[in-house]
């Protein structure tokens, strides 16, 4: 059985789904390959699944990744850590992720940044990609839907700073916890920012570089700062 073999069965097995590669892998880069998969593999069975409070099938966490509060998350099957990434997961109802999840290099999904304000939840379908230095921000609630794609260093919250009080430092103001909603079949370009309280609708497409402030009905195209509906995937032909 050649390289591409062995990978394409071994990445059916973990994603439970069919797979097929074009490019034709030599023996080095088939044992590069094997090799890190297996070492974050074996990371992921001894550092990471142990801890968790629910898992199904292999865990991969490469080197540098880290999960606190492991006792809060449930995950599906395929779940993976690249390098250096982080899931803070103290959060009041936790984090419940599905299957054939990745965050990417030096991505953090972020609960709690200061103990007075623990996040409430975080909910993520099936099939999700965070990419490379994405950041989650989950002080309200946040929620995922299924086959999402986000580019690298999107950025998602679910929390403003209160500011009215002009005699009060607006650190000691508090914050309005709000509920952050991605649907589902949404790719999210670089570099975007989607703001608090905000609902994506199914099938979006949001620009890189956009700053989401409203809610995106089902189907659109969005791009700008302020992101603004340009199209519609049903309506419009590209």
């Amino acid at each position: 059985m050649n390289s591409n073999r062995i990978i394409e069965k071994l990445f059916s097995k973990v994603k439970k789904e069919d797979a097929e590669f074009e490019y034709k892998f030599n023996f080095r880069e088939f044992s590069t390959i094997l090799f890190e998969k297996g070492c974050a593999a074996i990371r992921g069975l001894l550092f990471v699944k142990p801890f968790l409070k629910k898992s199904k099938g292999i865990i991969f966490a490469s080197k540098g990744s880290k999960i606190q509060f492991g006792h809060k998350i449930k995950v599906g099957s395929g779940f993976n850590l690249m390098e250096h990434a982080i899931l803070n997961a103290l959060s009041y109802d936790g984090v419940e992720i599905g299957n054939n999840f990745t965050l990417g290099k030096y991505a953090i999904i972020e609960c709690t940044g200061v103990l007075r304000d623990v996040g409430n939840s975080l909910k993520i379908g099936d099939n999700v990609g965070i990419n490379h230095y994405c950041f989650i921000g989950v002080r309200g609630s946040i929620t995922i839907g299924d086959n999402v794609i986000f580019g690298p260093r999107v950025n998602v919250f679910s929390e403003n700073h209160n500011f009215e009080n002009l005699d009060i430092p607006i650190k000691n103001q508090g914050v309005a916890k709000e509920d952050t909603v991605i649907g589902n079949d949404v790719w999210i370009g670089a570099n975007v920012s989607i703001m608090p309280g905000v609902k994506v609708g199914n099938g979006c497409v949001i620009a890189a570089g956009s700053v989401v402030t409203k809610d995106i009905p089902d189907f659109s195209v969005v791009a700008g700062i302020p992101a603004k509906i340009i199209k519609n995937r049903k309506l419009s032909k590209f």
